[in-house]
């Protein structure tokens, strides 16, 4: 079996019981300078995960000619064998809001195939799950829009839980994402739900410039 090949069997056995491995580390979770806000993966994290990503590679690799080098932040495996190397990226999140959720990875560059563990902090308790990431993708009818680009936000609920098998069902998911936030918008505009945003005044001084010189966005 070529190293690719090797490792991408691997993988979702790795991401599994790195996952099992962080959730049993209760005491040094508990003990990790966490950041303030959601912002990217804590090091103290990432490093915890490297920890238990090399343990779990340790149980479960029977090749001995196969070794593994794990760097961060968030988790880049590098499988060696021989003279021959590839890279594979396993995705940390971490979050302690009350709805669970994390804006996502910048869309354009991301892989939604690569495994991802996710920790949500509640209290002095951690709870992980995982799974591939477009696993976590989160869509709504009033979605507003993130910085940077359009991207799904990632929900803790809709990843595995340690327990099960991993789904091991890659995606092809359009990773544009531009017509389902035109939509969203539109929607908080004829059909507002909750509190209102920016967003939305932004949305209807737009609409308003539109209907006003219709001839001139006739061709868009």
């Amino acid at each position: 079996m070529d190293l690719k090949k090797e490792a991408n069997c691997l993988l979702p056995k790795i991401a599994r019981l790195t996952a099992s491995k962080i959730k049993d580390s209760q005491d040094q979770l508990n003990q990790i300078s966490w950041h303030k806000g959601e912002s990217n993966t804590d090091l103290e994290f990432s490093e915890l995960a490297k920890e238990k990503c090399i343990e779990s590679f340790n149980e479960i690799n029977t090749n001995k000619n196969l070794s593994l080098e794990v760097k961060v932040p968030d988790l880049l495996l590098i499988f060696k064998k021989g003279n021959v190397r590839e890279n594979f990226k396993i995705e940390l999140k971490s979050t302690k809001s009350n709805d669970g959720s994390v804006p996502g990875s910048m869309i354009m560059t991301l892989d939604p195939n690569m495994w991802t563990i996710f920790c949500l902090r509640k209290n002095d308790e951690f709870h992980i799950r995982y799974g591939r990431y477009y696993l976590g993708m989160s869509r709504g009818s009033h979605d507003l829009f993130q910085d940077r680009s359009p991207r799904p936000r990632l929900q803790f609920e809709n990843y595995q839980n340690i327990a099960e098998e991993p789904i091991l069902k890659e995606t092809t998911v359009d990773k544009s994402f531009y017509k389902h936030y035109a939509k969203s918008a539109v929607n908080r505009v004829l059909n507002p739900k909750g509190r209102g945003s920016w967003q939305d005044d932004l949305v209807k001084e737009i609409i308003r410039i539109v209907i006003t010189d219709q001839e001139k966005f006739k061709d868009i």
